[in-house]
């Protein structure tokens, strides 16, 4: 593994930083004052081939250097706003040349604020940030930040909504630097008009720690900003749309925004039967700015995932979109965002939000199963059918006081409510390759959840005269309530004998949680301005009563008063965590080392009770660990950057894991926990690589990933005719491994941009079967590709094609290997053929082969309609069509070690419906003109 690493980090150096003989060098200087310029523009190209270019920008003093110029005749050319351009032809024959001093005189023209004739520049970077101009890219009527995004060199939205920028997942999303519902950028994209927006800066962030005491730690975020025009501010912006369709379909939406300089509201509201929950997550992008990681993210930060399914939106761990709706929903959902600032500098922020949101699914799923069982391959066919109803209440508060210039306070708190019913009506059989069937059965599970959680985290910074001291405080209480009634009859066959297992049980489930932190970080220069240091210490406890009683029905009584003993229990487990750190930085002009040490106790102090009350067990575990970590960063003022992180991580089993007490929800999969689980120990290095050239919008980028887990958590499976008895267990040597690399470019041919990425993983996990170690191997490989073309606003044209081929070893001698194949293409058009009058049209395809059979598919969706625009393109009306080829299946396949789940869901298909959309641009104050200077190239 080491020398593979060796090999892509020389890989990547000898790319980015080799050097040939022929280098230019030169200073640029104001000829007034003669002091340097910072960030201006070297263009050199090749008189000989023009498409051949070379950029670089200026220095904090004004230097400039051209490394790797090949030898031949060039135009070099300087370029920076408010001054007038510079041009010369130049020979470069392979010797160092030094172009020297220049100076550049004021541009009149400009400084009088007078239009200039000439193409809008399309991107310029400073410093840390690629800005772009909105107004260079042409996008349709009615168009969200969605479509201009997709337009931008090296920017991708992939499936799920996340934003790439070359290659890089954008953390945060921000409208004028602020923070619009949250952090995360999935939301604003979609909901905020394309046309209200003047620059798209993509930024490579300082971490809040660095900004908050100015020493730059060499970590960096990808932060997208979106700055609104001035002529939009004061106003109203947003669209309304209502949507009637054939089968009764209805859908109904409404976004609506009003922005001042420092003041921002935002309404969003929506109602539909077409199964949109959630806005479709690029929905929710708008209506909290990009940033659902603060809006939707658990309480206390915790981790939560994102799925996006034909239109269908889960936010897993949000505590509002926890949504177990399958197959045709309804839904019902928006909510309010403010946020404000008062005082010069923004001296009081205060950002605030509410979420709502109510769903109702009808669902039937199809699943077919197949399990490793020693000598013998366990299938198992499923159908069920679900009635869900989901309703939450999401609540965020956050303010930020600067008392003075020295003095950073922060305070941040949200609630959420979560209420789901879920009752599921299911069948099943399963039967044994070689052994024949084994069991068959029915079950009526009705289950209603509800999880209340509450948090909140106070922040104070203060600078000193030398240093500064970083205080956190956080604390976190969750509340799980679950209820269920659980009938089943299973026939177990045992030869030419049946079995018969019949279960009528009530139970409660219960588990409350409280955690509360506490961390303080010193950090201070110490030799010189290159050396700093810090020094720290933080505390997190947590206490956690997880009590669950099940209830056997009495005929006698006719009530559910029989306490069973193997599926009812208390635990008690407390937890904590202690640790020293220290860490030291060195800054150079181009490069960051950043490297620390953690001297860390966890410990775990757990009892179980049975139903009874008596003391079962108890766990009493204390670990001692050092934690390396370092951080080397490079970044240059071309845009080439390059990062290595590595860390080591001690995280406790969870209460979930540690529970021993079974729950029999599923009567084939049954699990109980495991009290006598160790810690899990990983260790994780990742290697990024990015260049961008905003000269000829050029990017390429990639990433290497491998993280490697001791005593980390795998399943012990054991069957019982046919019943899957599950617990979990400590493994060694389970890693995971993941590299991909992106290019992107224009072409010669205008408004033509193509880009190409290829992404590999592999896997190592180990379980148990039959107290028989099984060893799985999973390998994931694909390339994708994408084109775009556009001619201005009237034709615009998309390909994207994407192909995975997986692969699953094991190592128990029944399982087969399995390989399938997953593709995916979408082809996009919109023609603009008569003035307000649009075509257009939207085919995907998905395919897969390799599955079991039924669960393949090769599903073409297309959806089309045409557009008529009236009053000046605020009024849309739009007839338009839905799966028009009636071929929408919802089929997904999930591998999980030695299972391997073929699962297929009732999906909502052809219809058609007449749209009609009305744009809000009520604005304010109206503005005499935009800003008309533009930078002649």
């Amino acid at each position: 593994m080491k020398n593979y690493l060796l090999l892509i980090l020389c890989v990547i150096s000898t790319k980015a930083f080799a050097q040939q003989s022929a280098t230019l060098t030169g200073k640029i200087l104001e000829e007034k004052t003669a002091q340097p310029i910072e960030y201006a523009g070297i263009v050199l190209t090749s008189k000989k081939d023009s498409t051949i270019k070379i950029g670089a920008v200026s220095n904090a003093t004004g230097e400039f250097i051209l490394k790797d110029v090949a030898n031949g005749d060039y135009k070099f050319k300087i370029t920076v706003v408010g001054f007038n351009p510079v041009e010369k032809n130049i020979a470069v024959n392979g010797k160092p040349l030094n172009l020297g001093v220049f100076k550049l005189k004021e541009d009149a023209i400009m400084l009088k604020d007078v239009s200039v004739n000439g193409r809008i520049a399309t991107a310029t970077i400073k410093k840390d940030t690629v800005e772009f101009n909105a107004d260079a890219y042409k996008t349709q009527p009615n168009a969200a930040v969605e479509d201009l995004l997709k337009k931008l060199p090296g920017v991708t939205i992939d499936k799920d909504g996340s934003i790439l920028v070359q290659g890089q997942k954008v953390n945060r999303l921000t409208v004028d630097g602020k923070d619009f519902f949250g952090t995360e950028p999935k939301t604003a994209t979609k909901n905020l008009p394309a046309d209200v927006i003047a620059k798209v800066q993509l930024i490579d962030s300082k971490t809040l720690e660095a900004k908050a005491t100015g020493i730059d730690d060499g970590q960096r975020e990808k932060v997208l900003n979106l700055t609104i025009k001035e002529d939009k501010k004061n106003g109203w912006f947003g669209n309304a749309n209502l949507s009637g369709g054939t089968t009764d379909r209805y859908s109904g939406y409404l976004s609506a925004n009003h922005f001042t300089k420092k003041m921002q509201f935002a309404l969003l509201g929506m109602s539909n039967n077409i199964s949109n929950s959630s806005f479709q997550y690029e929905d929710l992008n708008s209506f909290t700015g990009g940033n659902i990681g603060n809006i939707f993210a658990p309480p206390g930060g915790g981790g939560f995932s994102i799925n996006v399914n034909n239109g269908r939106t889960t936010i897993g761990g949000s505590g509002v979109f926890d949504n177990s709706a399958i197959g045709e929903v309804t839904t019902h959902s928006g909510g309010l965002n403010y946020s404000n600032s008062w005082g010069k500098k923004d001296k009081l922020t205060l950002s605030s939000s509410y979420f709502t949101y109510f769903s109702k699914g009808l669902g039937y799923r199809f699943s077919n199963v197949q399990d490793i069982n020693q000598d013998d391959v366990l299938r198992t066919d499923e159908v069920s059918n679900r009635n869900s109803d989901n309703q939450a209440h999401r609540f965020n508060f956050k303010v930020e006081f600067h008392p003075d210039s020295l003095t950073d306070i922060a305070l941040r708190s949200n609630a959420i409510l979560n209420y789901t019913s879920n009752i599921n009506n299911r069948t099943f059989n399963s039967t044994f390759d070689l052994a024949g069937k084994t069991n068959q059965g029915n079950q009526y599970l009705n289950q209603e959840n509800a999880t209340p959680s509450v948090f909140g985290e106070f922040s104070l910074t203060r600078r000193l005269k030398k240093g500064s001291v970083i205080l956190g405080l956080n604390g976190t209480q969750n509340t799980f309530n679950a209820d269920w009634l659980n009938k089943s009859l299973i026939n177990n066959y045992r030869g030419n004998l049946i079995d018969v297992t019949d279960i009528n049980q009530q139970a409660e489930q219960e588990n409350k949680s409280k955690n509360y932190g506490f961390a303080i970080n010193y950090i201070r220069p110490l030799f010189n301005k290159k050396w700093s240091g810090n020094i720290a210490y933080l505390q997190n406890n947590s206490a956690v009563e997880a009590q669950q009683t099940t209830l056997s029905y009495n005929p006698l009584t006719n009530t559910y008063d029989t306490v069973v003993p193997d599926f009812s229990n208390t635990l008690n487990n407390k937890t904590w965590l202690q640790s020293a750190r220290v860490g030291l930085i060195y800054n150079r002009t181009q490069w960051t080392y950043n490297l620390g040490l953690g001297f860390q106790e966890t410990g775990l102090d757990a009892s179980t009770y049975s139903s009874t009350g008596l003391n079962t067990n108890n766990i009493e575990r204390r670990y001692y660990n050092i934690l390396p970590r370092l951080n080397i960063s490079f970044r240059n003022p071309a845009k080439h950057t390059l990062q290595l992180n590595y860390n080591a991580n001690v995280n406790l089993p969870s209460v979930n894991d540690l529970q021993p007490v079974q729950n029999n929800s599923n009567p084939l999969y049954q699990r109980v926990g495991n009290p006598n689980l160790e810690a899990r120990k990983s260790h994780r290095m990742s290697v990024n690589f990015n260049t961008f050239s905003a000269d000829n919008n050029k990017y390429w980028n990639g990433y290497f990933l491998v993280n490697y887990a001791l005593d980390d958590i795998g399943n012990s499976i054991n069957y019982v005719e046919g019943v899957q008895y599950v617990q979990p267990v400590n493994v060694d040597g389970n890693y995971y491994m993941n590299a991909g690399t992106f290019f992107g470019q224009p072409t010669k041919l205008k408004g033509l941009r193509m880009g190409y990425g290829l992404n590999l993983s592999f896997s190592h996990n180990s379980s148990f079967i039959n107290s028989e170690k099984n060893v799985t191997d999973r390998y994931n490989f694909g390339p994708n590709a994408n084109m775009s073309y556009d001619v201005a606003d009237k034709l615009n044209a998309g390909i994207y094609f994407g192909v995975q081929y997986s692969k699953v070893n094991n190592s128990q001698p029944s399982a087969l290997d399995n390989k399938f194949i997953s593709f995916y293409s979408s082809t996009s058009l919109s023609y603009e053929f008569i003035k307000n009058t649009r075509f257009n049209a939207e085919l995907n395809h998905n395919g897969t082969a390799g599955r079991a059979d039924g669960f393949n598919n090769n599903i073409f969706l297309l959806n089309a309609g045409m557009e008529q625009y009236f009053m000046q393109r605020r009024i849309t009306l739009a007839l338009k069509g839905f799966d028009i080829l009636n071929q929408n299946t919802n089929i997904d396949r999930t591998v999980n070690g030695s299972r391997i789940e073929d699962i297929r869901f009732n999906s909502i298909t052809r219809y058609f419906y007449v749209s009609l959309n009305y744009k809000i641009t009520k604005v304010g104050s109206k503005s005499e003109r935009s800003n008309p200077r533009s930078t002649v190239n």
